[in-house]
């Protein structure tokens, strides 16, 4: 099936609510994303009196009324020399530790908190925090899977 269809995804008190945009009446409320994916996929197939693997189904998450206004007002007002220097900032050079802390990842994992102290004060661009994060996740994945005993073949 070539036909392309969005489900639209918005929370909804503890809930999420999912509704497929091409088909507003198919419409699902669940309590994790997860189940609302599976739910309207499922919902979807039974629709169309297809195979829910046939579907391509494009997820869309709506943000909050309030949060929507306020992207839309600060679209609105900020100058184009506002964007050039909000986007040199995510471009600056800074520690990995105050990256991290940033982005709420200092207490993620050991073997990454130590690669990042290990980088000390050092000034590096966000593109290298990011394969500096993805290396000692890979090296914390495979420190672990080193660790496990395989019964020999």
């Amino acid at each position: 099936m070539s036909e392309s269809y969005t489900a639209v995804y918005e929370r909804d008190g503890a809930a999420w609510v999912v509704e497929i945009a091409e088909e507003p009446r198919l419409r699902r409320r669940c309590p994790s994303v997860a189940e609302a994916r599976q739910s309207i996929r499922s919902a979807l197939a039974r629709w169309r009196n297809t195979d829910p693997d046939q579907l391509h189904i494009v997820d869309n998450f709506r943000l909050p009324a309030q949060i929507r206004a306020a992207q839309q007002s600060v679209k609105a007002t900020r100058t184009e020399h506002e964007r050039t220097q909000m986007m040199a900032s995510m471009t600056d050079s800074r520690s990995a530790l105050s990256w991290a802390e940033d982005l709420g990842m200092s207490l993620r994992d050991p073997v990454t908190v130590e690669a990042l102290k290990s980088l000390g004060g050092r000034e590096i661009s966000v593109d290298t925090f990011c394969h500096t994060i993805t290396m000692a996740e890979e090296l914390s994945r495979l420190t672990a899977t080193a660790d496990r005993v395989f019964p020999e073949e």
